[in-house]
This record gives C-alpha cells, structure tokens and sequence, in this order.
C-alpha cells in the first residue's frame, strides 16, 4: 500500500507551506498580518490554520511570531523569538511551519546572512517554544525549507543550487523533533529537470517505508536509511 503525502495540503500526519509576500509589520494585528518578510502559512484546503512570519514588537526587534487565524477575531499573536535586530529588514527570509502531531507546531528558520538552520518546537497549549537547535550550519538555501512529517519521525528538507545540479539535503528526527541526526544529502538533480519537479515535495509511504518524492511521484528518495 503506497501513501502520499502532499507537501500543499495540511492534516495530522504533515502540514505544507505557502508563502505570500508583504510589507511592513504593524503591533496592532487584526486578521492578517504583515511582514517584510514572506509568511509561512499552514492551510487545511483553502482555510489557513497556522502563521509563522516576522513581526516587530513594541520593544523595537524584529522577531518571528506565530498566531492561529479564526475568523471574525484579532490575531492572538505568540513571541517565538527574542533579541532580534531593531533594523527594518528582512531578517528571516527562510521559513517553514508544520503540525507536530496533538501537541503543537514544528518551526524552522534561516536568518539572512546566515546559513544556520535553526528549529524549535511550539506548545500549543502553553504556547512556549522549545530552546532554539542549530541543525546545520550549511543551509545554503535556494528557496523555502520544506517540514514532513510521519508518525514521530520529521524531516527538515531544502535545496542548495550550485548552477548544474539542484542538492536536496534534509536533516532527521526520530521523535518528534526533541533531538535531530546530522545533515545529509539526500538527493542530486539537473538543474533543468530540477525547476519543474522541485516544487512540490512530498513524502510517500510504501509498505510503511518514508520516501522523499515530488511532482508526479515517479521518483522516490528512500529517508529510512538515516
């Protein structure tokens, strides 16, 4: 039996990203924020259900924020970040959000200038996130990071570019996110075949094995062999 699991579609198992492009962030938020940076949505079908996105604050910095949109309501925005820059700039121009099973949210980050991807997890009770992790310090990022999801085990997955072929690296947690394997590479591609299959990752499940996938499935990726 093979499962597919849609990088652009929200449920228990594994939540996508979308990403809209705004301007500068306001303290005052009633449904929709704005941001210098992109935002990082999680939708169930056309509802969003999740935000991540950069947010300045009343002391001046410039952090990520999170909130859960419901409809007729001001966005409850939650801090995630501390200490960032005072400066009006993009500072986290990388980011990925997905659902962590019943117990809240999956967060990833790349700050700009940096190659550091970092990652934290998110109570969605207490709303308190975890100590941020540095995962890898050679995020070379070409787009957005993809989170995946299956079980208790998570992927972290993004593409660096080097001109002629487009590397898919990804990092491994076997529980949910607490500890973290190192960086690997996981999959090579030409450029050319690259920029129309890359776009929409996805994980499949064959005979209860995780593969790493995009467009039409036809390729799998084994992420068991970590």
């Amino acid at each position: 039996m093979t499962m597919i699991f849609h990088s652009f579609k929200y449920s228990a198992l594994l939540s996508a990203l979308l990403f809209t492009s705004n301007t500068m962030a306001a303290e005052s938020i009633d449904s929709q924020p704005t941001s210098l940076c992109q935002i990082a949505k999680v939708q169930d079908g056309n509802v969003t259900v999740a935000l991540l996105w950069q947010q300045l604050f009343d002391d001046g910095a410039h952090d990520l924020a999170m909130a859960l949109p419901r409809v007729g309501s001001p966005l409850d925005v939650k801090r995630v970040t501390f200490g960032g820059l005072t400066t009006s700039n993009c500072h986290y121009p990388s980011l990925a959000l997905a659902r962590g099973g019943d117990w809240g949210w999956h967060l990833a980050w790349v700050v700009a200038g940096s190659a550091t991807l970092s990652y934290a997890r998110m109570d969605g009770e207490a709303w308190v996130s975890s100590p941020t992790k540095k995962l890898s310090k050679n995020a070379q990022l070409a787009g957005q990071p993809v989170i995946l999801s299956w079980e208790h085990q998570v992927w972290i997955v993004w593409q660096v570019s080097d001109g002629q072929d487009a590397s898919l690296f990804a990092v491994f947690s076997a529980d949910e996110g607490r500890s973290w394997q190192e960086a690997k590479l996981v999959a090579k591609i030409p450029v050319n075949r690259a920029q129309s299959k890359l776009s929409k990752l996805q994980l499949v499940v064959k005979e209860q094995k995780p593969y790493l996938s995009w467009g039409d499935a036809t390729e799998l990726v084994p992420l068991f062999t970590w």
